[in-house]
């Protein structure tokens, strides 16, 4: 703090107290020189010994009272102060204004070659012969000197020693460095010279990766490193810590590392642990370095002869660049394999482009080789192209069951997927491709490419709608698609089946579209090309010449030996049809709409199965009359509880098509059969429903006062919808009283059922002679969703007919109807409507569900709870689990977990008809709770209810223990292999913990393929 020359005279006996301050910074300004480096060089000797003469008269003239002006010590500096600067000083010294200050202090501090010294305190005493300063600290406040952007206070007193150059302070005392983080202490020496200083019984804190609070003795303190003993170091906040480490020699750089010999770890005043070493980063950013390995307590004291060890993450960390960073390490399982496991990371945020790459190649124990990968990357070029790719892949699929401790990467496929995305003027362009690898029976199914091409809309002969006449506003649209996907199977070990074969379909489709109002006329073309690989030639039986197109005879069993002495070949079968229609679009009441159409559509078919289509051969071309009518149908009903009004909305819609038959030619006939060139009269009728809720507002009307919707409460009204809710035929119905807009209000979705179309053919009824021949459609599929219970998903299939075998009759169908599929799924929570609305049953809350931040959305990788700090380990293919940010993810997700529970359950039925399949059923369900504040359960299991049994588990227990967490961890795979983990990690430091594993495998010592 520096102190302005007073103009008023001080009180009787005040004079030193008053000035002293003053005189003081002047005295060791002069004093104290220090060379700056990089500024001018110092003045010469004679002008130093000048300036101390006069700061001497100036001490000497301080044993009169001073002057209410400053003209004697304006004098005494006028060899200081340059000429030309000497008026602006004197406008500033009569001023005052304290952001000048005083006018020969701040001519003082502009002397090159001088770092001033700043000193605060209550009162001082200078022993000039000694050369000694005794700075005391006022009451309620401390002393303190600051010089070079180093700062010292202390409660009592500072003490300054020029001939050696120190700082001693006495009482609690806080060195605050330039850089760094402060130190207290309950005494300080500070060599101002060597900026270093020593400091017993000191705490400082360590913000850098962790909150580390060090205690203890400092000999050597400086701005970026010091030195302790017999210190003692925690990241607890709590007077009295949990838990803390004892280190007899200690060494901090800062920004950089923290390094401990030895160190002891206590639980309150309990030793538990100790280590010979302990090296904790403190910078936030990356460096360089070797990995922390990860092994059990147990791997290295056996508990049992046949333990099989595990040691892993023997590596190093490369810190490549801003941009790029590596990682390889070493993984040893005895008994089992060696694996080595490269990872590159890279991410340049201003070219929007990031991706890794983790690659793991194995060594078995037995012989051999195998190896994994997994890849991500994304880049978008520019705001029109985006590039993504990610990539999984394993050599074998035995391999990963064998030695998977994870329930996940056991049941679920290996997936990769790739897309480039193009934004043109004139459309838009989609390529991409998608592989899938199936851990259950080996099958590998591949789509490359996809190819989408849609053109963008071309308006001709635009015109404003006042001006527009009808042929005005005429727009074209088209597009196309092309797509190969190819099906790998296991190879067949028995008889040979269609069924399990190798397959290719290829298909491509062009479309073309021209409207003009509700006028559209629009033309489709497709090809699709089916190749059944590897097939013997003779086995196929000579087809009938009224076999129908594609429908062979069932083909012949036939043994191994058998095909291995016949000639395998690959049976084509490709069909291309083209569409051409016009239809008009004619609006009747409110939303209903009747379009009647007119098309004509031919057809060409190649088969290798069919001796006269070696080549393609068209069909007859046929001509098509069709209507369509779609409508919305409205149900009102009294609303109940926190609901106003309910509406149902039904939805159905009405197709009928008519072909008249064609004359084909023998040919035609022995290629297409019957069925293809008869008439058709086919009906097609469709129906969605859906039940809706309006919320009640929360400020409850007046007393009669109408409702905005209009609705009687004691009366249930079903219309067709009117012309009034045609913008919006979600909206319930408004006074029409007068032109007033209704309150916005929010509706939920109580019920909403979606039914599969259902197809009539009478014609082919009557040729049959049965009513049940001309359903076209055999299956029944209704979706069924809901707002009100979260994540709600039904689908119901049921199988509408079952074929009859009869030897008088022969084949006949019977309607009977079969639930043949069911998938159900939904998610529920404390928070959720059904939880709060039973209340305390369910331990629900009252509190409405908020909506989750964008780091907090389902599915998110980060809110993973069974991400274990071991879960690599877990893994076969690399990637699933992020090493390096796993604990970040990990701790986020602590962060957000709620004081509730949630569940996630999803059941699934496939139930065939009696003789053609065994029926399964499956559940699988993940429960999360907190029993207690400190106690974390996460539960994910599936369980088969035909086998009465669990098919595998994935339980995780928490216990948070402050700065330390405790975890119990058990898995079990579906092929038996299973895993007990216990843990107790520090979270500020997650390599340093205790830990005790247990696994087993299954023995499946099979040929691996």
């Amino acid at each position: 703090m520096i102190n302005r020359l007073r103009r008023e005279r001080p009180a009787a006996g005040g004079g030193w107290r008053a000035w002293g301050s003053w005189v003081l910074w002047v005295v060791f300004l002069a004093l104290m020189p220090s060379p700056v480096t990089g500024q001018e060089p110092p003045p010469d000797t004679a002008q130093v010994d000048s300036t101390r003469i006069r700061v001497f008269e100036l001490l000497r003239n301080l044993a009169r009272p001073p002057v209410p002006d400053s003209l004697l010590i304006l004098a005494d500096s006028a060899g200081l102060i340059p000429a030309d600067s000497l008026g602006r000083i004197q406008r500033s010294a009569r001023e005052g204004s304290a952001a000048s200050g005083d006018s020969i202090m701040q001519a003082l501090l502009e002397l090159p070659g001088y770092e001033p010294t700043h000193f605060e305190g209550g009162r001082a005493e200078f022993e000039a012969g000694e050369r000694r300063l005794l700075l005391l600290s006022a009451e309620g406040s401390q002393a303190r000197v600051r010089r070079e952007g180093n700062e010292i206070a202390a409660d009592s007193a500072i003490i300054y020693d020029e001939e050696s150059g120190r700082v001693r302070s006495s009482g609690a005392t806080t060195f605050t460095p330039e850089e760094g983080d402060p130190v207290t202490s309950e005494t300080m020496i500070f060599d101002l010279e060597e900026e270093r200083g020593s400091a017993l019984g000191a705490e400082t804190r360590y913000t850098q990766g962790a909150n580390w609070i060090v205690r203890g003795d400092m000999p050597y303190v400086d701005g970026d490193v010091f030195y302790g003993d017999h210190m003692r170091f925690t990241s607890c906040e709590l007077d009295e810590p949990h838990y803390h480490f004892e280190a007899d020699e200690i060494k901090i750089v800062n920004d950089r590392v923290l390094v401990a010999r030895p160190v002891r770890l206590y639980f309150a005043d309990v030793p538990v642990a100790w280590l010979p070493f302990i090296a904790q980063g403190l910078g936030s950013g990356r460096s360089s370095g070797l990995l922390t390995p990860r092994f059990s307590v147990n791997d290295i004291v056996r508990t049992s002869r046949g333990y099989r060890r595990r040691i892993s993450n023997m590596g190093f960390y490369w810190a490549m660049s801003e941009y790029t960073d590596a990682t390889t390490a070493l993984d040893w399982f005895s008994g089992e394999f060696l694996s080595l496991t490269s990872a590159f990371r890279y991410s340049v945020r201003r070219k929007f482009l990031q991706g890794d790459v983790n690659y793991r190649q194995y060594w078995r124990e037995e012989g051999g080789q195998e190896l994994a990968f997994d890849t991500r990357h994304s880049w978008e070029y520019d705001e029109r192209t985006q590039l993504r790719v990610s990539a999984r892949y394993a050599s074998s699929t035995d391999f990963v069951r064998r030695n998977s401790f994870d329930p996940r990467e056991v049941t679920q496929s290996i997936d990769s997927d790739g897309g480039l995305n193009r934004r043109f003027d004139w459309g838009n362009l989609s390529l991409s491709a998608n592989r899938r690898q199936f851990l259950s029976d080996d099958r590998v199914e591949m789509t490359l490419p996809t190819a989408n091409l849609s053109l963008s809309t071309i308006t001709l002969f635009r015109a404003p709608a006042s001006q527009a006449k009808w042929y005005n506003n005429l727009t074209w649209s088209g597009g196309g698609s092309l797509s190969r996907r190819i099906t790998d199977l296991a190879p067949q070990d028995t008889s040979f089946s269609f069924g399990l074969t190798d397959k290719v379909a290829n298909s491509a489709t062009f479309r073309s579209s021209l409207n003009l109002g509700p006028l559209s006329l629009s033309q489709n073309l497709t090809y699709n090309e089916n190749v059944v690989r590897d097939v013997p030639d003779s086995i196929f039986a000579p087809l009938p010449d009224s076999a129908a197109a594609g429908e062979g005879v069932p083909p012949l069993p036939l043994g191994v030996a058998a095909l291995q002495d016949l000639g395998l070949r690959d049976l084509a079968q490709a069909d291309l049809t083209w569409t051409a229609s016009v239809s008009y679009q004619q609006r009747l009441i409110g939303s209903t709409t009747l379009t009647p159409s007119l098309s004509i559509s031919g057809r060409a078919l190649r088969s290798d199965s069919i001796p006269e289509a070696e080549s393609f051969q068209s069909a007859p071309s046929r001509v098509s009359v069709a209507a369509q009518l779609k409508t919305d149908l409205y149900g009102f009903f009294p609303g109940f509880g926190r609901f106003d009004a309910i509406r149902h909305k039904l939805s159905p819609s009405f197709s009928w098509s008519y072909s008249p038959s064609s004359t084909p030619s023998d040919l035609q006939q022995r290629v297409f059969g019957s069925r293809e060139i008869q008439p058709r009269n086919v009906l097609t009728l469709g129906i969605n429903q859906t039940w809706e809720a309006r919320l009640r507002p929360e400020e409850e009307e007046e007393p009669g006062e109408e409702s905005p919707a209009g609705i009687p409460g004691d009366s249930a009204v079903v219309v067709v919808d009117s012309m009034a809710a045609t913008t919006d035929s979600t909206a319930l119905p408004v006074d029409t009283a007068g032109p007033r807009r209704p309150e916005r209000s929010d509706k939920v979705k109580l019920l909403g059922i979606q039914t599969s179309v259902l197809e009539y053919d009478f014609v082919e009824a009557d040729s049959a002679g049965d009513w049940t021949a001309g359903f076209t459609t055999t299956r029944l599929r209704n979706t069924i969703s809901s707002d009100f219970l979260r994540g709600l998903n039904i689908s119901v299939e049921h199988d509408l007919f079952e074929n009859i075998e009869s030897e008088e009759e022969g084949r006949s169908r019977s309607f009977a109807p079969h639930l043949s599929q069911l998938n159900l799924s939904f998610r529920l929570d404390s928070r959720s409507g059904l939880a709060r609305a039973l209340g305390g049953l369910l331990g629900g809350s009252e509190e409405p569900p908020e909506d989750p931040a964008p780091e907090e959305e389902e599915g998110a990788e980060g809110d993973d709870p069974f991400a274990a700090s071991g879960a690599q380990e877990t893994e076969v293919v690399p990637g699933l689990s992020r090493s390096r940010d796993r604990d970040a993810r990990s701790e986020r997700a602590r962060s957000r977990r709620s004081t509730g529970w949630n569940a996630d359950i999803s059941y699934s039925l496939r139930r065939p008809r009696e003789g053609a399949g065994a029926t399964t059923q499956m559940a699988q369900g993940t429960l999360s709770f907190s029993p207690t504040e400190r106690w974390t359960l996460n539960w994910r299991t599936s369980f088969d209810l035909e086998a009465g049994s669990f098919n595998d588990h994935m339980i995780r227990l928490t216990r948070d223990l402050h700065r330390w967490e405790a975890s119990f961890d058990f898995r079990q795979t579906a092929t038996g292999n299973w895993t007990f983990r216990f843990e107790v990690s520090l979270t500020d430091n997650r390599d340093l913990k205790f830990d005790y594993s247990q696994r087993n495998l299954e023995d499946q010592r099979l040929p691996l393929r």
